[in-house]
């Protein structure tokens, strides 16, 4: 994003907004990969 971008307080909360999930899904073991979304999803569906 550009400088001019983010300087509405709309765009700042939706950027922070961002982080904060991306930190929240880190912190949980969350990975971008597919076959780790498929071993998530196995997993959580074999308990």
């Amino acid at each position: 994003m550009t400088q001019s971008s983010i300087s509405t307080p709309y765009a700042q909360r939706l950027a922070e907004k961002f982080r904060e999930s991306q930190e929240y899904l880190r912190s949980n073991g969350f990975s971008r990969s597919t076959k780790t979304l498929y071993e998530d999803i196995e997993t959580s569906n074999s308990k």
